[in-house]
């Protein structure tokens, strides 16, 4: 049986422990392996809490311009720009939600689970009957606890495709809920061999979620009326490097598929 440019893709990455890749469009499944599986979320996670954060805001039962203080002792080290601007105190939940998000600021993560509760989330989680492919149970950089996040390659397509169908459901929010997906400021593996500024009409949306021996992406890409999700999460990668090209791969062939797509 002839291999598809996916499976022949992965096969060549057979260096790579565990790995799993979900591909979809609007319609339909167009690739799927290991899509079921939990791996640690990292920074992944972090969606879900910006989908539950604006399904709130688009209730009003938020407002984007309230303002909360960070105490210094709230402050964790990792990925953000909160715990180097001591000097500010006070951010809106606009800001904390896009700083979770385009730099992936564990501070402002983890200033939103305690605004959210983790009850809460937890609840919201399986009120939408996502336990299988979600699992949040502890905060940004604690070391107290042996838990970890989980999330499944299907379940971060899914989540990101209710991101981007709730700015279209809510147009006044639409710019709001993209911006910092689409300013993302990780961008070297779905997307580390395209670019916007050169491919005109091209859309591309994403957020990693990266710790040692672990590195994922889920993105977005919108061209031309067409629309691709896709999840590459890994565990045990041997070589950073070997992740990043796989995705890169994975990317560039993804968008091909899209050009010829009519």
């Amino acid at each position: 049986m002839k291999l598809t440019n996916y499976q022949k893709i992965n096969q060549d990455f057979n260096t790579i422990d565990t790995k799993a890749l979900y591909i979809t469009d609007e319609n339909k499944v167009l690739f799927a392996e290991n899509e079921n599986q939990l791996f640690t979320a990292a920074s992944v996670i972090k969606l879900p809490i910006y989908l539950y954060f604006f399904e709130k805001i688009a209730k009003n039962e938020l407002d984007l311009q309230t303002k909360m203080q960070i105490p210094t002792e709230k402050i964790v080290a990792g990925a953000g720009i909160i715990k180097i601007l001591p000097q500010k105190s006070t951010w809106t939940l606009e800001e904390l939600l896009h700083l979770m998000i385009a730099i992936s600021d564990n501070t402002a993560t983890n200033q939103l689970i305690e605004l959210a509760t983790m009850q809460k989330l937890q609840s919201w989680i399986s009120e939408n009957h996502w336990n299988d492919g979600i699992q949040l149970e502890r905060k940004m950089m604690d070391f107290t606890t042996t838990k970890q996040n989980k999330i499944s390659a299907k379940a971060a397509v899914n989540i990101l495709r209710k991101i981007i169908e709730l700015g279209e459901l809510y147009p006044d929010l639409k710019e709001t809920i993209r911006r910092p997906l689409y300013n993302q400021q990780f961008r070297s593996n779905i997307a580390g061999t395209l670019e916007e500024a050169g491919i005109p009409g091209l859309q591309m949306l994403n957020k990693t979620g990266e710790l040692k021996d672990i590195q994922h992406d889920v993105a977005f890409f919108e061209y031309k009326g067409n629309t691709r999700f896709a999840a590459t999460l890994t565990y045990n990668t041997g070589l950073e490097a070997n992740a990043t090209a796989w995705m890169q791969i994975i990317g560039k062939e993804l968008f091909s598929e899209m050009i010829n797509t009519k």
